[in-house]
């Protein structure tokens, strides 16, 4: 390969990591190592020009001033020969695809696919993420580090890892008073914003502890 091809060799391995990105923005999140990551960019991105480059030769005609469209080996090897409508392709199609893939995730339509393949997906799934979009439980007792008892439904959170930790947004927001042995609603209070590193542990109560599926709290 000619040193001044490598520019051009690494934007034919970008379209990947597009694909990558977009896919871990839109589906549920899940823990990939940096390893796993980089190959299945590149796999991405080696699919993609093995499938659009063939295709393009087949539908539209070399120019005027060559016979024939060069192999799929030699543009490998020479990205300066990659027709330029290729590239608009490559990450036309990388996008999309990366759109496409991580809705069939996130609606757990290719997690399906997979366990047909034994692959099993949920082993890298974020368990904080997991747990807290499923739609099986009513109300969460939050207790805090500092003692406290607080109430509420989960409407936001978040999932970052870096300090203070994964947030989370608690509508509805109660205190339990230990004194009065009841549950107390701050008045003018919608809702409180709760970082993970401010949390001990979290109960997920069923919805169908009491009648109206609120649970007690």
């Amino acid at each position: 390969m000619d040193f001044g091809s490598v520019p051009l060799a690494l934007f034919l391995l970008l379209p990947g990591f597009l694909v990558l990105h977009v896919i871990f923005l839109i589906s549920r999140a899940r823990r990939v190592s940096a390893f796993y990551a980089t190959m299945w960019s590149l796999a991405a991105s080696l699919i993609l020009t093995a499938t659009t480059y063939p295709i393009y030769t087949l539908v539209v005609k070399p120019p005027i001033d060559i016979s024939h469209w060069p192999g799929f080996l030699d543009i490998l090897g020479n990205p300066e020969k990659i027709p330029g409508p290729i590239w608009g392709l490559l990450y036309g199609l990388a996008l999309l695809s990366g759109i496409v893939l991580g809705v069939l995730d996130r609606k757990r339509y290719l997690e399906k696919l997979f366990r047909l393949l034994r692959i099993d997906l949920e082993a890298n799934s974020d368990l904080w993420y997991k747990l807290l979009r499923e739609d099986n439980y009513g109300r969460l007792l939050v207790y805090l580090k500092d003692g406290s008892l607080v109430s509420g439904w989960p409407k936001y959170f978040s999932n970052d890892r870096e300090p203070p930790g994964p947030e989370i947004y608690l509508s509805d927001f109660q205190v339990w008073d230990p004194e009065s042995g009841q549950w107390k609603v701050q008045e003018g209070i919608l809702g409180s914003l709760i970082h993970g590193n401010e949390i001990s542990r979290i109960e997920f109560i069923s919805k169908d502890v009491t009648e109206d599926g609120k649970g007690d709290a």
